[in-house]
């Protein structure tokens, strides 16, 4: 059994019980979109060997789980070479990019033209590819409800804002009607550190309610005092399980994890919708052509759409400085954004399997990156 590499091991509980989760998901072996170009399946076969070695990642916590789990049968496969990926954070992430110390970064919002100016203009154009696929839940802590709570934008917008502040204030219960609402304090949970799961969710906010919603757009948010700051999705799941009467937002396999209750939230269409692998997917249909400079998928239109879901990116430079570990980097990148490699992973942790035209587009992407002589490290 290949040794997994140390950052990685701290997400085996994790693992275990988002696998375990599966059985109350809807699951899909075709990707959204379509089908995938000819020749696939043999490209990756025959493409798969990567040198022996190590890579270091680091960013997203919201890409985590699917990582974990992929990059273990990476290595099952890919005996002696290890990927390190850290969850620190999207931010942190690509803080590391652009100070050259990780081979590649996650993050669930690609880099601003800010964060691109930061990486040195010999290594060539960033490459940003969309890794998985997946949605934003919004879990709570509600002693004595038992039955699914619904929220619109306007609602979450004043609860996280600071501005409604109990459970059964009218917004709340007027969307509610028939669930007995306590009068506790609402206890909002949110990321204290820079994240991209934060920058989905406030997306959806300013997206779906634009005149509302005050706090930007960013995954760094000004959040009232009352709002509880925890680092990472973990820390915000980890402070919803302990704090009775919160509600916070977290990443789908989270708050499985965890067996939150999550909220079904309205959607452009009108619909109370809850997070799901089909919910999920149903929103990226209605954008198949995203890019790093036009990614946002949330609130998208039809009534089965979920409307707070998102891609993560995986970040790497196109003129790579090292020929081994580049050609590691877009081979193990490769095979985890295809179905036959990685994608295979997806479902059973609760992310949606990558459109079949965004798999097309990553390897169009992968293909451009090149090693010291300038020639491309991934062949068709």
């Amino acid at each position: 059994m290949p040794v997994l590499a140390a950052g990685l091991v701290a997400l085996g509980t994790l693992l275990a019980a988002c696998s375990s989760s599966s059985t109350t998901s809807t699951t899909t072996t075709t990707p959204p979109g379509g089908v995938i170009s000819a020749g696939n399946a043999a490209f990756l076969a025959a493409d798969l060997k990567a040198p022996a070695g190590s890579l270091n990642a680091s960013g997203s916590t919201f890409v985590q789980p699917f990582f974990t789990k992929a990059f273990y049968a990476y290595n099952s496969k890919n005996q002696g070479l290890q990927i390190n990926y850290q969850g620190v954070g999207s931010g942190a992430g690509i803080t590391a990019f652009e100070a050259g110390s990780v081979n590649f970064a996650a993050s669930d919002v690609p880099m601003s033209t800010s964060d691109l100016a930061k990486v040195p203009a010999s290594s060539g154009p960033v490459v940003q590819i969309p890794d998985t696929l997946g949605g934003v839940s919004i879990s709570y802590n509600l002693p004595g409800v038992t039955k699914r709570i619904r929220f619109d934008a306007p609602t979450l917008a004043g609860i996280f804002a600071g501005t409604i502040t109990t459970w059964n204030a009218s917004q709340i219960t007027a969307l509610n009607p028939g669930v007995t609402l306590p009068s506790n304090p609402i206890v909002p949970e949110v990321r204290a550190d820079s994240s991209g799961t934060t920058y989905i969710f406030s997306n959806y906010l300013k997206a779906a309610n634009p005149t509302a919603w005050t706090l930007g757009t960013s995954k760094t948010i000004p959040w009232p005092p009352v709002a509880v700051q925890s680092p990472k999705n973990s820390g915000v799941a980890s402070s919803i399980k302990s704090t009775p009467y919160s509600i916070g937002y977290v990443e789908l396999a989270y708050a499985i994890q965890n067996n939150f209750t999550y909220a079904s939230i309205k959607n452009a269409a009108g619909v109370f919708v809850a997070p799901s692998l089909v919910s999920v997917a149903a929103d990226a249909d209605q954008k198949v052509n995203v890019s790093a400079t036009d990614f946002s998928i949330v609130n998208e239109p039809g009534a089965a759409s979920y409307p707070i879901s998102g891609y993560s990116w995986a970040i790497l430079l196109q003129k790579q400085t090292n020929d081994t570990a580049g050609a590691g980097t877009v081979k193990v990148l490769d095979w985890t954004t295809h179905t036959g490699g990685g994608q295979d992973q997806a479902a059973s942790l609760d992310y949606v399997v990558l459109p079949a035209a965004v798999q097309n587009q990553d390897r169009t992407q992968l293909l451009t990156v090149t090693g010291t002589s300038g020639q491309a490290l991934l062949t068709k």
